[in-house]
C-alpha cells in the first residue's frame, strides 16, 4: 500500500521523503519495479563465479499467519567479490521454488 511507504521513506532518505504524495509514490514503486525486472533479467553468462550461497529468508509481512520465504543466492567471484545474483518469492523453501530459480539462474 502506498501509504505504508511514508514511514519507510522517511528512514531511509530523511524527514523530506515523509512529504511525498501517493501519487509520487506509485510512480517510484512503478520505476523500481522495472529496475528489479531488469535486475532479475541480466546477462550473467560472462560472470564466473567459484562459490554460490544458497538460502531462504524468512519474515513475516504484516503479521501475516503464514511466513513467507525468500528465497536467496549470492555468488563469489575468484577475487573475492560477493553479489547477490538470484532473489525470488517461494512457497517456503520447496524443491519447487528451488529449481524454478536455478533454473533461471542458469539460463541467464
Amino acid at each position: 500500500s502506498t501509504g505504508d511507504f511514508h514511514e519507510a521513506l522517511a528512514a531511509l532518505l530523511g524527514p523530506n521523503a515523509a512529504g511525498l504524495s501517493s501519487t509520487t509514490i506509485s510512480w517510484l514503486k512503478a520505476d523500481w519495479w522495472d529496475e528489479y525486472d531488469r535486475w532479475q533479467r541480466r546477462d550473467l553468462s560472462t560472470r564466473r563465479f567459484v562459490y554460490i550461497w544458497a538460502d531462504g529468508v524468512y519474515f513475516r509481512p504484516r503479521m501475516d499467519e503464514e511466513k513467507q520465504c525468500v528465497l536467496v543466492l549470492i555468488g563469489a567471484d575468484e577475487w573475492g567479490r560477493k553479489e547477490i545474483i538470484g532473489l525470488a518469492d517461494g512457497y517456503r523453501e520447496s524443491t519447487q521454488s528451488w529449481r524454478e530459480l536455478l533454473l533461471d539462474l542458469q539460463r541467464r
